[in-house]
């Protein structure tokens, strides 16, 4: 009885946070003049569903060209950073160097600057540098800023620093260098906090607004946020192409944190000592 009641209030529990999704899904595929229709007559009637919103959507947001520059922008960031960032805090954690404690202070104290902070200077370093304008200059603006972050910095550090030194000591014995203890020891043993990071980061810049529309001055360069928001200004005004561009927004995101949920568990690395 009681294993039933927990089912039953989870499952309550559940359908409230996901009724906005479930309304998003269902008004996507409805005719513009029933889609706030709040009668349950008008959802459970066979009349008033389309698929048409789809198609106008990815024809007025040009959503083909901008799912493939927000797919390159988050893969780039997302790939490239994760190297960039692993190496850098595990020099943090494991290596030894002048300055190292300030340097990190340092790189702890940028977590607390919000982007809006450092737009402009951001812009007019990637103007000065030619990262804008061209596609390929535009892309590189997009996602050079953001291959290094503070937060993943200090976040796989604290990962590499709770690894046991025994799963290192025996491979110094062995002869491996700092590349070769990081590729092959210390970065598979935080996998979850890898998987972390990438989730975060695609969060993060598949769902950023205020950069790209700061620095895409063109339309081919335009990612997946910039033709949702179009929608909105470009008459005629069509709630219908809103809601079914919201679905192909959210959608890839779903998948990607389905895909790596297994990973983000925590691990014990000191199950890899013998």
């Amino acid at each position: 009885m009681k294993n039933a009641l927990r089912w039953i209030g989870s499952g309550i529990v559940a359908l409230v946070f996901l009724a906005p999704v479930l309304w998003l899904v269902l008004a996507s595929f409805r005719t513009e003049s029933r889609i706030f229709d709040p009668s349950w007559g008008n959802w459970l009637t066979l009349r008033g569903w389309t698929s048409g919103n789809y198609a106008d959507a990815w024809r007025r947001a040009a959503l083909g060209r901008a799912l493939i520059n927000s797919i390159l922008q988050v893969i780039l960031i997302g790939g490239v950073g994760l190297l960039v960032n692993s190496l850098a805090a595990y020099a943090f954690a494991r290596l030894e160097f002048r300055g190292r404690d300030w340097l990190f202070g340092g790189v702890v104290a940028l977590i607390i600057l919000p982007v809006e902070v450092l737009a402009v200077p951001l812009l007019l370093t990637a103007r000065d540098l030619g990262l804008t304008g061209g596609y390929f200059a535009t892309l590189g603006g997009l996602t050079i800023p953001f291959m290094a972050t503070a937060f993943n910095i200090y976040f796989l550090r604290q990962h590499f620093l709770s690894l046991p030194a025994e799963l290192e000591e025996a491979a110094v014995v062995d002869g491996a260098g700092v590349l070769r203890r990081f590729w092959s020891i210390a970065l598979p043993a935080v996998r979850p906090a890898l998987a972390t990071v990438i989730v975060i980061d695609v969060l993060t810049h598949w769902g950023d607004f205020l950069w790209p529309l700061m620095i895409s001055t063109r339309e081919e360069t335009r990612t997946l946020q910039l033709g949702l928001a179009n929608l909105f200004t470009q008459p005629p005004i069509q709630w219908g192409d809103i809601l079914a561009c919201g679905v192909i927004a959210t959608l890839p995101v779903v998948l990607l944190f389905r895909w790596v949920q297994r990973y983000i568990v925590v691990s014990d690395a000191r199950a890899g000592v013998k």
